[in-house]
């Protein structure tokens, strides 16, 4: 398909791609969008001479921090502003930094939020004037990976683990309801002891999985764990999650009760984000029975037909267990599950691309009638572009994403290096935690902790 003759600049974060979800989230925009997306590192677009009025529309990627200058420097936040096209946001995360987003998407001028959050939410979050005036398009945090419903996995009862699982234990900022992702993981190790089962589930940094080998563990699997992903608590200032964050790396042993009653203000739960997991989609696709907590997973799963519910108290571990080492009925479920989602046209990477195209399209519209046509970039829009023109165009995108690429290594080798890093020092002070006595271990992890606070942004500085 001819693609038509409007420029998309993307702006993202090259070094978050080595996560799954995110490289196949970008790569969407590329693969099935009827517009011409040129694909760009945020930082390397702050580094290289770019012409942003060559482009009709700027997307945001929800792998940039829109607020931070790591991400958007100043000199390239002034260019945005200028620029009279749609500006478009992609966010997750959204219980975080709140006002400062606000006020970094007031001052770039964006015009269109795509949210994972509940529609419901939606202005308790974005409580600003400025988003009277701002379109909201709700999205999920990810879709269909397609390249894996013909991945050959082994027969259900030929894989080595009943349940494989791996989660984060969030900081308590992200509220009560985040506790499930690792509680599920806790709970079910516990189980696993009564009923005999196989498992392989850990929540720790060091253990987390990544690219080629996610797919190859969760094909090892009849089963794997899920929540839905959100959060009950919303830091408006930023400064709550600064805060806890000091306090749980001085107390690491604080429970959740303990860190809420001193922090939290009384407000965890008054707004709730619940959405679905990227990993629901992943294992829909690879034919793994899903055991999951009750949720809405925005309107994509029914339980009983898609998954097995299980109680947050555990309390039908026993009907769970029965039809997980069932392979008739559990095959009929993974079936369900991959016949009515994996294989449905609702929920794949092309239907969102439409989703988005038909906003963009419509938001040019837009902007042409309210007047913007006047303006140097949407007055390409309705100048007949020479072959000339465009040649030079295609050229000139050629030679920047030619550039991205060079960087978007050295992002990546660099992001690769941090995570050994981080898995080193994870390792490092499970080891110590583990083997040592309290004497000794807790002095000594405090001031790990201590100097692991001092050193990070001085190491952030020295990889940009």
């Amino acid at each position: 398909m001819m693609k038509k003759q409007k420029n998309i600049l993307l702006l993202c974060a090259e070094e978050a791609r080595h996560t799954g979800t995110v490289d196949l989230h970008i790569r969407a925009f590329k693969d099935y969008s009827d517009y011409n997306v040129v694909t760009l590192d945020s930082n390397i677009v702050s580094r290289i001479n770019v012409d942003i009025d060559m482009f009709d529309v700027i997307v945001f990627h929800y792998s940039i921090v829109i607020s931070l200058p790591q991400y958007i420097s100043d000199e390239l936040g002034r260019k945005i502003s200028a620029f009279t096209g749609p500006k478009i946001l992609f966010i997750q995360d959204e219980f975080r930094w709140v006002n400062r987003t606000m006020k970094a998407a007031e001052e770039l001028g964006v015009s269109v939020v795509f949210t994972v959050v509940n529609k419901d939410v939606i202005r308790k979050i974005y409580r600003n004037d400025y988003f009277d005036n701002v379109r909201f398009e709700q999205t999920l945090t990810g879709f269909v990976p397609e390249n894996l419903l013909d991945h050959p996995v082994p027969d259900y009862m030929e894989r080595p683990l009943d349940i494989g699982y791996r989660a984060r234990k969030l900081p308590a900022w992200c509220g009560s309801f985040s506790l499930q992702k690792w509680l599920i993981g806790e709970k079910t190790l516990v189980d696993a002891k009564k009923y005999d089962l196989q498992c392989d589930i850990a929540m720790s940094e060091a253990s987390r999985i990544y690219g080629d080998d996610w797919i190859s563990f969760m094909s090892s699997c009849r089963a794997t764990l899920g929540t839905e992903s959100g959060a009950s608590f919303v830091d408006y200032t930023g400064l709550v999650h600064q805060e806890i964050d000091k306090y749980e790396a001085a107390h690491p042993n604080a429970s959740f009760e303990e860190v809420r009653d001193i922090y939290l203000e009384g407000r965890d739960g008054e707004v709730v984000i619940h959405v679905i997991s990227p990993r629901v989609f992943e294992a829909a696709a690879l034919r793994v029975l899903m055991i999951l907590y009750p949720g809405t997973y925005s309107g994509a799963l029914e339980a009983g037909r898609h998954f097995v519910e299980l109680q947050p108290d555990h309390s039908n571990m026993d009907e769970v267990v029965a039809i997980l080492r069932d392979p008739n009925e559990a095959g009929a479920i993974i079936q369900r599950a991959y016949d009515e989602v994996a294989c449905s046209t609702r929920w794949t990477f092309r239907t969102f691309i439409k989703h988005f195209d038909d906003v963009v399209c419509e938001e040019l519209l837009k902007h042409t009638s309210d007047g913007g046509a006047k303006s140097g970039n949407i007055a390409k829009m309705i100048i007949e572009r020479t072959a000339e023109l465009e040649a030079a165009q295609m050229a000139e995108f050629k030679r920047l994403e030619v550039a991205n690429q060079a960087g978007a290594q050295r992002a990546q080798k660099r992001m690769q290096f941090i995570l050994l890093l981080q898995r080193s020092r994870v390792a490092a002070f499970e080891f110590v935690d583990k083997k040592l006595p309290n004497v000794f271990s807790v002095p000594l992890l405090l001031f790990a902790r201590a100097v692991s606070r001092r050193v990070k942004p001085i190491l952030r500085k020295i990889l940009q």
